[in-house]
């Protein structure tokens, strides 16, 4: 039985979750440099560090390992992502096909790695 606190922690890390692909989105389509630009430092950031908060947490309460396979390219791809968003928005010109394919790639393996959890 899954107790009532990891049942609103699963929620909260769903809802960081959703604001970092929102935003990582956010950070390709709008034209302006500071549409983007607000989209990544308001979205991307926060559900970024609130996803990472919750799913250690997460860890924690399940007694998971932090070495497993899936959680280090989780760690990995969900970093390269963040990067590739804040490398794109810092400068203009630099958002791309390329670029963005890279972010939402890397993001979405990070998603899958966290809800498939191959070993």
């Amino acid at each position: 039985m899954i107790s009532t606190w990891l049942v609103w922690l699963r929620l909260l890390k769903l809802l960081a979750v959703a604001a970092l692909s929102a935003g990582t989105v956010g950070a390709f389509l709008p034209r302006a440099l500071e549409d983007r630009q607000r989209a990544a430092y308001w979205l991307v950031g926060p559900g970024f560090g609130l996803s990472w908060f919750c799913g250690f947490l997460m860890i924690w309460a399940q007694q998971r390992s932090l070495l497993a396979t899936w959680l280090i390219g989780s760690v990995v791809s969900s970093i390269f992502s963040l990067n590739v968003v804040l490398w794109s928005v810092g400068k203009e010109g630099r958002r791309g096909p390329i670029a963005a394919a890279l972010a939402i790639g890397t993001l979405a393996l990070t998603i899958a790695l966290m809800t498939l959890r191959p070993e």
